[in-house]
């Protein structure tokens, strides 16, 4: 048994991008402790429903401007990016103005509800020649990208099968998106994480999908199982808000096996030979979970980019399309 411990640092480095945030809940917070260590980051401003919410995020994350609007965000001239982060229901809404607004834009997971919306994205960002990218900030975890190469390399042969588990107790609170009919449910929130698992590494169209599910009484889903056919290859999503599981992904090829731990920000790897070597990868943050993908959309600013070729337009599309074959078989 080997035990690999990596460290994968980048230090963001180059001119000042101001950032202005439209929507303060939990994960906003979360998104600018990591946004402050990117040296090429300005917080300018934080948008919330009520200035009294904005700013007491402004103490915590000091910027120059706090709005109870978001559309002023969008109308700052100052303002170059946005990173949203609202509720899944209203993504699309605020891309598109965001789009007008001729920002850069980027948005938490799911980009969007469904295929069409995406799609649609898709061609107003071409058409302004717009920096969009989905924050599926797995992607850029040093484990995760440690893992790609790995299974790149061949470590485990061909791919077959493809298993992943994000699951947790939520206690009901009727006050949540998550419990929200129109866009709560575990598949939507956490199952987007694993379905991103399958667009990253099946390269062929999905074929078929058999679902199992459960409801809670307010009508959304706790409990989401689905097997999914890519050609010869298998993908098995399951995702829940009743239960608590092992938060990982398998991967399982013609050589052995990897176990990435947890699945939506690696940390640890181990991978099983058919032959009865074990190896081990431990792959520390480059400061928590959120700042490489951070340092990679500010790299993308620098550069004068308008995709992302880790998280494009078409996989947040392809992601989108497997969300929706799921969805429909529910």
């Amino acid at each position: 048994m080997g035990l690999i411990t990596v460290s994968i640092v980048k230090k963001g480095e180059g001119k000042m991008i101001n950032w202005g945030i439209v929507g303060a809940g939990r994960i906003a917070h979360r998104f600018c402790e990591a946004l402050a260590q990117d040296s090429r980051a300005n917080l300018e401003a934080v948008s919330c429903r009520t200035l009294e919410k904005a700013k007491a995020f402004q103490e915590k994350h000091p910027c120059n401007k706090a709005y109870d609007s978001f559309q002023a965000v969008l109308d700052d001239p100052e303002i170059e990016a946005v990173y949203i982060a609202l509720p899944h229901l209203y993504h699309f809404e605020w891309v598109k103005k965001a789009i007008l607004a001729n920002k850069k834009i980027l948005v938490e997971k799911p980009a969007t509800m469904n295929t069409a919306e995406m799609e649609e994205i898709k061609d107003l960002v071409k058409k302004h020649h717009i920096l969009f990218m989905e924050a599926m900030k797995t992607r850029f975890v040093p484990g995760y990208q440690e893992a790609k190469s790995l299974v790149s390399e061949g470590i485990i042969g061909e791919l077959e099968c493809l298993e992943t588990s994000f699951c947790g107790k939520v206690d009901y609170n009727q006050n949540s998106y998550l419990f929200d009919i129109k866009q709560g449910g575990c598949l939507l929130d956490l199952g987007i994480y694993n379905i991103a698992y399958l667009d990253d590494y099946f390269k062929v169209p999905l074929d078929t999908v058999d679902v199992t599910c459960k409801y809670h009484d307010c009508g959304v889903d706790t409990y989401v199982k689905a097997i999914l056919n890519f050609g010869k290859q298998t993908g098995i999503v399951e995702c829940a808000m009743d239960r608590n599981k092992e938060n990982q992904a398998v991967l399982t090829g013609t050589l052995g096996k990897m176990i990435i731990r947890p699945i939506h920000r690696p940390l640890d790897l181990e991978v099983i030979l058919n032959s009865g070597e074990i190896f081990k990868y431990h792959i520390e943050y480059d400061h928590d979970d959120f700042y490489s993908e951070i340092v990679h959309f500010n790299d993308l600013i620098e550069n004068g980019q308008v995709e992302s070729t880790i998280m494009s337009l078409d996989h947040s599309i392809n992601c989108a399309k497997i969300l929706e074959a799921v969805r429909e078989m529910m």
